[in-house]
């Protein structure tokens, strides 16, 4: 239970629950289950509970709310208690009734006691025979052993140490008293004369002589049971031991827990030298005596008995002169008039640091945020780290979570090597992008990844059949309309093979010289090209590959005899500058001479990964330069400037109707200041109205006194008089009528009025949504003719690139299913690395800049970029050499919609990197989310397939893309 000022504070009574008794209304607390009958009771005791003036009973924690009280000692489940066996919990327990030491010098005590003394029952590791054993300890077994002691002081002052260790170290007053409280808490001792044994009664003498002389002590062994893993004893396994043979568990046994152990089950009064008692219930479980020892009773009544003032009295010292009562003042004086300077000096120093942070103008550079500088410990003080100030390079960074929730930890499961995966991913963001005119069916990532991966002929692989199939089909038909393309029409390759024998003509040229001074006539034989076997431009491969532009590759017979195409192709426009491993590749795609077309067939599937990928950048790059991808790239331009003109158009709109809100919105609010004003004017003409009618009825009370007192000089007859009440009444009918309609009427008009304003508010609404579908029609419009293939979204504060491929193109599937994280380029890693050296040229700002390499790498350690700060380290060590080596980055992703929630929480919008990220985020939100359900449900699809699917051995068709033809395409 929570503590205040050590003390429990007891619970509010329950009312008693009576049927009988009419209901009547209450207030309850929830956390604690009180109920209270008034409001002040109940908003008293919340407040109280509210406060940070609790102390968690079991931890000692405080500063605490209830409530974070009451969490704290639920957390704290695994209670000490029950580390210790039962008879250890007894005895520390015992040892620890009515001491009245500190928690921390009392379980000090505890801890070095039981470290090498044991209970009996206490269960125990044995270290006997170099083996450890489990053993119960039975018995303790007193031994007496002699022992050979030196005697260097005298025989009084053994015997108060011997016998009296505790009183030794008692302060008492000059006349041998203890002081006070000391007295009560203890008792003068009996005397040890009569206790002091003959044999170690030493004559006056010899007192002052060093001797050595032998005596017997007692010594305590352990008579244990040793036992099996289950606790079963084992027979005939009773041994005596010593205590030094015994091994504790230190995780178990250890001062924390000791002290965890005693605030669970003991507590002490609010009181100097209060005595540690154990609690009721924990007392009766162990069976434990809990009153109070005579003494430390006495003593308690005494302290309890003396009123608060009286002991202020008995603590002062009032016998004092007057100097030293001036002295005093003075004293006290000054140390207030220096806590004064100093908290005048520390409120200067936080309005100076108030105003340094006032002139922060957001966004920032990312690295360079305050917040990251500020120091908690030290009243938020700001720190500038900027390597011309902050010369150190292993520093601490006060503040580096800045405020913000810890970042997601991106997923990293591809099967595809990371040195593959830069070109695995552009190749499918190609083929995606320009799915249209390659006319080929846009798979997924996923899909793509597996084709990679199958290695058997049958069934085939059919995501990478079409894309070799597709790309091979664009350089046949570039072929056939005579393309001006070196590379497609071979003019590049012709030009390799020509310089290849004007460098063999070089080469004979000096062969024939050597030939003629040596006095051969014999000429060499010269080669065209190095000479491998089933190689670039073999003889085998311009045999069966002779034809291999004659015609495209149809769907309709499965691309058959696509991979004879492939060897052709590579063979006529391909050079090892093109394609540095040519070779190999012929080599292994024409398994032997005079190779059949099913033996070729099945040689593609046994490529490595990295020969897949190395035939489809080869052909993506060739395609890349054909007249189809340049004419198809025009037309998406096309179509994006139309869109672009009616996002502007759109745009215009939308300001439109934003000024024509802000002006309703102003109108709306003087017209309901105006009625309002005139509700007032309303009840104070009705106010004045009552007071002309009683003015009114009080004069007509007057005349109708002095016509009656004047009755016999007026003429008027009574009918007369009922006539023209009459006549008033009715004028005032018709009158009360003609106002009514006239009121009716204006609200007739005011309620046509109100109807034709949420009428155009509503149109105004309809307008605003049909403009943001509009826009959202666009957007997804003009991602679909992007045709730049992988643009990243933005970049975080360490220049961590993220990338979003979906939705761009046309797509019957999900994409990639993900949002991807780059790594930073080598341009962003050296203008991360120039913040080391022209921080001169720089202007001082009075926030100051963050720091350098170290202060990038720390920064990135401290927020969970472990393995992202190794690669940076490492990448900026490389660069800063002469020669550093090639760029191999590192790609990871989401692709879980919380892991995008909490990401969207860790960006700070307050640097200008992450700001337009969060942004960009933001926008492609629901488009991210939508790829992320999208994969989820095909996956688990493909998880769960359906029981015909299942027994179904044939490979399913290949997809066909539902597009429609565009111009560019023809």
């Amino acid at each position: 239970m929570p503590l205040l000022n050590k003390k429990r504070v007891p619970a509010t009574l329950n009312i008693s629950s009576n049927p009988k008794r009419q209901s009547k209304e209450v207030w309850y607390l929830r956390s604690t289950n009180e109920v209270f009958k008034d409001y002040e009771s109940y908003i008293n005791k919340l407040t109280l509970y509210h406060q940070a003036i609790w102390e968690c009973e079991r931890t000692g924690k405080t500063n605490l709310t209830y409530e974070q009280a009451l969490e704290s000692e639920r957390n704290e489940h695994e209670r000490a208690e029950y580390h210790f066996s039962e008879v250890l919990r007894k005895s520390i327990l015992n040892q620890v009734q009515f001491q009245t030491l500190h928690i921390d010098d009392l379980v000090d005590q505890i801890y070095s006691h039981f470290s090498n003394n044991f209970v009996i029952g206490e269960v125990l590791r044995c270290h006997l025979s170099n083996y450890d054993y489990i053993a119960r300890v039975l018995d303790i077994v007193p031994i007496q052993v002699l022992s050979t002691t030196s005697n260097n002081t005298n025989y009084a002052a053994n015997s108060n140490s011997e016998n009296q260790p505790d009183e030794a170290n008692v302060p008492r007053q000059p006349n041998g008293r203890l002081r006070f409280p000391d007295a009560f808490l203890h008792p003068t001792p009996q005397q040890h004369s009569a206790s002091v044994p003959a044999s170690n009664s030493i004559s006056p003498e010899h007192s002052d002589i060093s001797q050595d002389r032998e005596e017997f002590v007692t010594e305590y062994r352990y008579k244990v049971q040793l036992m099996d893993e289950n606790g079963r004893p084992l027979e005939k396994l009773t041994r005596i031991v010593e205590g030094s043979t015994f091994i504790r568990d230190r995780q178990l046994f250890n001062p924390y827990n000791i002290q965890c152990f005693i605030r669970d089950c003991c507590y002490r009064e609010n009181y100097v030298y209060s005595p540690w008692l154990i609690k009721p219930t924990t007392a009766s479980m162990y069976g434990i005596e809990t009153s109070l020892p005579p003494y430390l009773e006495k003593f308690q009544n005494q302290v309890f008995d003396i009123p608060s003032k009286r002991r202020k009295i008995i603590n002062s010292n009032h016998h004092k002169t007057p100097d030293e009562k001036e002295a005093e003042k003075q004293a006290r004086r000054e140390e207030t008039l220096l806590h004064k300077a100093k908290l005048k000096e520390e409120r200067d120093r936080l309005r100076i640091e108030r105003k340094k942070q006032a002139a922060v103008k957001y966004p920032v550079e990312d690295l360079d945020l305050p917040i990251y500088r500020k120091d908690p410990n030290n009243n938020w003080a700001l720190i500038d780290m900027s390597p011309r100030i902050y010369v150190s390079r292993d520093g601490i960074i006060p503040y580096p979570s800045g405020g913000r929730s810890e970042r997601p930890i991106p997923h990293h499961d591809s099967n595809i090597p990371a040195e593959l995966f830069d070109t695995f991913l552009s190749t499918w963001a190609f083929l995606t992008v320009f799915a249209e005119p390659l006319k080929v069916t846009a798979y997924s990532v996923d899909e793509f990844e597996k084709a990679l991966f199958h290695d058997t002929h049958q069934p085939k692989a059919t995501v990478l059949v079409e894309y070799n199939a597709c790309l091979l089909n664009v350089i046949i038909k570039e072929r056939k309309d005579n393309t001006s393309n070196e590379i497609i029409n071979g003019d590049a390759s012709e030009n390799y093979l020509e310089s290849l024998e004007k460098s063999n003509d070089e080469s004979d040229d000096e062969n024939d010289g050597n030939s003629k001074q040596a006095g051969s006539k014999l000429k060499p034989e010269s080669s065209q090209l190095p000479k491998i076997e089933r190689g670039w431009r073999d003889k085998d491969h311009l045999r069966f590959a002779q034809k291999w532009d004659n015609k495209e590759l149809r769907a309709n017979y499965e691309r058959r005899g696509w991979e004879t195409t492939l060897i052709g192709c590579i063979n006529d426009i391909a050079t090892p500058e093109l394609l540095p491993s040519i070779d190999d590749l012929l080599c292994h795609l024409n398994p032997k001479l005079n190779s059949s077309a099913a033996d070729r067939e099945k040689q593609y599937p046994t490529l490595s990964i990295k020969q897949k990928l190395d035939i489809l950048e080869f052909l993506v790059n060739v395609v890349n330069e054909s007249t189809i991808i340049k004419n198809y790239m025009e037309y998406c331009q096309d179509q994006l400037t139309d869109f672009r003109k009616h996002k502007v158009e759109l745009n215009k709109e939308s300001k439109a109707l934003a000024a024509k809100r802000i002006e309703m919105d102003k109108r709306d609010k003087l017209e309901k200041s105006e009625d309002n004003n005139e509700e007032d004017e309303g009840e104070e003409s009705a106010s004045d109205n009552s007071d002309n009618s009683n003015e009114d009825s009080d004069m007509e009370s007057d005349s109708s006194e002095t016509r009656l007192a004047n009755r016999k000089h007026r003429q008027i007859s009574r009918q007369e008089k009922l006539k023209q009440k009459q006549k008033a009444r009715e004028e005032m009918e018709i009158q009360r009528k003609k106002q009514y309609a006239e009121q009716r009427q204006i609200a007739k008009a005011k309620n046509q009025e109100h109807r034709n304003r949420m009428s155009e508010r509503r149109k105004l609404e309809e307008d605003e949504r049909m403009i943001k579908r509009k826009e959202d029609h666009i957007e997804k419009n003009m991602r679909r003719y992007m045709t730049l293939r992988i643009r990243p979204l933005g970049k975080d504060r360490f220049n961590n690139r993220y990338i979003y491929l979906d939705n761009v193109g046309v797509s019957n599937t999900y994409g990639t299913g993900r949002l991807y994280v780059s790594s930073p380029t080598d341009i962003d890693i050296q203008m991360m690395m120039e913040r080391d050296f022209d921080t001169s040229e720089l202007p001082d700002r009075a926030w100051g800049y963050g720091g350098g390499h170290w202060f990038i790498i720390k920064l990135m350690k401290e927020q969970g970029f472990a393995e992202e700060s190794e690669w940076l380290d490492k990448r900026m060590n490389e660069l800063s050499t002469p020669h550093p080596s090639e760029y191999r980055g590192w790609w990871k992703y989401y692709s879980e919609p919380e892991e995008i929630e909490q990401l969207l929480s860790w960006l700070n919008p307050k640097g200008i990197r992450e700001q337009k990220l969060k942004t960009e985020l933001l926008k492609q939100q629901p488009n991210i989310m939508d790829s992320f359900r999208k994969r989820a449900n095909a996956l688990a699809k493909e998880a769960s397939p359906a029981p015909e699917e299942a027994t179904d051995d044939t490979p399913p068709p290949p997809k066909r893309s539902t597009r429609s033809k565009s111009s560019a395409a023809k």
